[in-house]
């Protein structure tokens, strides 16, 4: 993957003297799902507001499709941006509110891509009930609806998901996969990683506005993945007996004395019970299963110490 659709380079936003975000680099690729994650107050919605053009940076770059963004607005109209809540008319229907909106827009054939768009994120056009009435996920699937308005090859959303009830989540999780197989890059904000881990290719945790890490879905499953954490005195001579004995094939050395065992097949007292044979003693040796919570809580606490 290397179409390199935005870039940021040293993004701060100021506020007088608070910094809400500073010195955040992320590169986002098309067809990616970017996971923003992080606690309430972290700078999530800052950053995707200055993403999609309703802030401006104090300072750093940002480059859409390899070209600078500043002073040229053209880019931010390739952007669908659903920030906090959709901006709905409550006394007309949905149709309406998207027609309307469509007017303003200058859209041709609007009643067919009204229409459509109301279809995609599963709402009936012919639907005339007041959007004052809808539920909060139907206003959700609304919102998505607005922001795909003249077709963006980008899609901003801030924390989609909450306050829906788990049918309500099933709903929106789905229109996002969908709405990405379609070919569109989508940059996502939550504070929960569980969900966000149904969705993303990437994860930027953010903290107390800076990046605390930026990492891929591999990447994070590999780390969270249950394990066999194996510390002796030389890695080296371990490896040959556990692929010789044991079959085991799925490892990682993490360095000259631990070795991470991923097989499921084989159990702790087997490994103990080969090594001892051998003559190689075993320092250390336990079962590990990280959440994906208790790894998010780790790194911004890592990150909160580095501030202090």
């Amino acid at each position: 993957m290397t179409d390199c659709i935005i870039e940021i380079s040293g993004l701060t936003k100021m506020y007088k003297s608070k910094a809400a975000v500073r010195n955040l680099d992320l590169r986002v690729y098309r067809g990616e799902i970017v996971g923003i994650i992080g606690r309430n107050g972290a700078g999530k919605s800052t950053l995707l507001k200055m993403i999609g053009g309703l802030v401006y940076p104090t300072s750093g770059e940002l480059h859409f499709f390899n070209r600078a963004a500043a002073g040229d607005q053209s880019f931010f109209e390739r952007m669908g941006v659903l920030i906090e809540h959709p901006g709905l008319y409550p006394n007309i229907s949905a149709y309406e509110n998207l027609k309307l909106l469509a007017i303003a827009y200058g859209l041709s054939d609007r009643e067919l891509t009204v229409g459509k768009l109301l279809k995609l994120v599963g709402l009936d056009p012919k639907n005339t009930a007041k959007v004052k009435s809808y539920s909060l996920g139907m206003k959700q699937r609304l919102g998505i609806a607005v922001a795909l308005l003249g077709s963006p090859d980008v899609l901003i959303l801030d924390e989609p998901m909450n306050g829906l009830d788990p049918q309500g989540i099933v709903e929106i999780r789905q229109l996002i996969l969908e709405l990405n197989a379609a070919g569109l890059t989508i940059l996502i904000s939550s504070h929960i990683l569980e969900e966000l881990s149904k969705i993303a290719t990437k994860y930027a945790i953010i903290h107390q506005g800076e990046f605390a890490e930026v990492i891929s879905k591999e990447e994070l499953q590999q780390r969270c993945e249950e394990r066999i954490e194996l510390e002796t005195e030389e890695a080296r001579e371990v490896l040959p007996v556990l692929e010789r004995e044991l079959n085991v094939t799925k490892y990682k050395v993490v360095d000259s004395r631990t070795v991470y065992i991923y097989d499921r097949h084989v159990h702790i007292r087997q490994i103990v019970k080969v090594l001892s044979q051998q003559g190689i003693m075993i320092d250390s040796i336990a079962r590990h299963k990280q959440s994906l919570e208790q790894y998010f809580l780790e790194r911004t606490e890592s990150a909160g110490e580095r501030h202090d």
